[in-house]
């Protein structure tokens, strides 16, 4: 005779949802009537706890079982077909972990070649548990070759370097750190470019004016440059304003005569 155990209330649940919590005699369901888990088997005759012998049944069916039969073999083919759905569906949700551990390996993988590339770029320093998260970042929002390719865009222009007592160069903590916070902002220029091809000059303009002027509107210069540039104003001529102007007004100024003077022609 096969020993009684008792089913664990996760199994309950499981038994209970492949049922859609409906008594799979009489079709009532909660919370109209109380619903338990019976064996399809009975355990004095050799019945388990597997979800195949499980089924629900409401109380009442429960206690007068004896004088109850399933009309035909469709509960049973029924409930086979949902344990198979179910089986199907742990054995894919199995599938998709492996599928999601798999692909974390791979990113990290991914991550340490992208951070020993960077260490060739710039050694001197190790990225922490912050740092490695932002290439987790860059990694999930950029290709591989984008990353690359900004790494050493943004290596050649912001890293800067510093000569100790001793003679030796090194590059600066700050500067490295900047060097990698600017990664996805080469990356979203590049990108730019592909649709406006000003928008490297544009920058570089800005760049101008921010390090001449002692007042810079960063939002003001990019809403009046473009609107200049769509009335058909000249980068270069921007460009020379930008160069030649006192002030900031000066600027705004001059960029508004440019867009005046394409409207008066």
């Amino acid at each position: 005779m096969t020993k009684r155990t008792a089913i664990s209330k996760r199994l309950r649940f499981e038994v209970f949802k492949r049922d859609s919590f409906k008594c799979q005699y009489c079709g009532r369901s909660a919370p109209d009537v109380i619903l338990q888990v019976d064996h399809i088997v009975p355990v004095s005759e050799g019945g388990d706890n597997d979800m195949l012998n499980l089924i629900t049944s409401c109380q009442s069916c429960n206690l007068g079982k004896s004088n109850i039969e399933l009309n035909d073999d469709s509960a049973v083919i029924k409930r086979k077909n949902q344990a198979d759905e179910l089986q199907e569906r742990r054995e894919q949700m199995q599938m998709m972990i492996e599928w999601q551990m798999g692909l974390s390996e791979i990113e990290e993988m991914v991550v340490n070649e992208i951070e020993e590339f960077w260490y060739r770029l710039a050694p001197g320093y190790k990225f922490n548990e912050y740092g490695k998260n932002k290439l987790r970042s860059y990694i999930r929002k950029f290709e591989l070759s984008e990353i690359i390719s900004a790494m050493k865009d943004s290596a050649s222009q912001y890293l800067k370097y510093s000569v100790d007592e001793e003679g030796n160069v090194k590059i600066t903590s700050d500067s490295w750190n900047e060097a990698i916070n600017k990664i996805s902002g080469i990356i979203i220029t590049k990108r730019k470019e592909k649709s406006d091809p000003n928008i490297k000059e544009i920058y570089y303009i800005r760049g101008i004016l921010n390090n001449r002027l002692n007042y810079f509107n960063d939002r003001g210069y990019f809403t009046i440059v473009n609107k200049a540039l769509n009335n058909g104003a000249d980068i270069k001529d921007i460009k020379q304003i930008a160069l030649d102007c006192i002030n900031w007004t000066d600027f705004q100024v001059q960029i508004n005569g440019l867009c005046k003077g394409d409207d008066d022609g």
